[in-house]
């Protein structure tokens, strides 16, 4: 690549969320004339002036492209060590998410346990049945002996209770898991067609 003469071309180091190959602005300053160019002032930004919104974060890259869901034990390992790091971003907070309405989430956590007993379609429900509130209540957790599938998380919040998934957001709840003897599926609260399952047998 040929250098242009009194060009500066400023690098910007992108983070592991954005393009790689993202284009450097090159600014050309050139002078013509003898006299030199008046000071530019810029003016300070007012007093009361709201602070700029936070940047959107970016999800990482997902193990399998939309709309697959499944992330099966024998996939390389390559995939699932992207679908654990994927979970475990499905429910981190962003800087403009509300904080855990711990009452709120205790509250539907009560309500989903006669849904859940009622989904399981395993034959020992009452060792395998029960709900938790996982990441100080980032996640909410259904687990069941058998019925874990890329709908059920869906299916029992929005169509069971008839809550939206935004409703969960708006308190502070960012996915929504269910876990039997085979198989983990993560719903995200953000993305009603973002969901990954991944193979998870239970012991306890």
């Amino acid at each position: 690549m040929r250098t242009i003469a009194w060009a500066v071309v400023p690098i910007l180091l992108a983070s592991t969320a954005c393009d790689k190959d993202e284009k450097s602005r090159a600014l050309v300053d050139s002078v013509v004339g003898d006299s030199a160019p008046p000071p530019v002032v810029s003016a300070a930004p007012p007093a009361d002036a709201a602070p700029p919104p936070p940047a959107p974060v970016a999800m990482p890259e997902r193990p399998v492209p939309k709309p697959q869901t499944m992330v099966g034990a024998g996939a390389p390992q390559e995939t699932q060590m992207k679908a654990i790091g994927y979970m475990i971003a499905m429910r981190a907070p962003h800087p403009d998410d509300a904080p855990v309405d711990e009452a709120y989430a205790a509250e539907l956590v009560t309500k989903l346990k006669p849904v859940l007993l009622a989904m399981d379609k395993g034959g020992d429900k009452a060792r395998w049945n029960r709900v938790e509130l996982v990441a100080t209540g980032r996640q909410i957790d259904l687990l069941m002996s058998e019925g874990c599938d890329s709908k059920a998380p869906f299916n029992a919040v929005v169509q069971r209770l008839n809550i939206p998934l935004a409703t969960l957001l708006a308190h502070g709840v960012l996915a929504v898991r269910c876990n039997d003897k085979k198989v983990q599926c993560f719903q995200s609260v953000r993305d009603p067609d973002d969901v990954l399952c991944t193979t998870a047998p239970r012991h306890k």
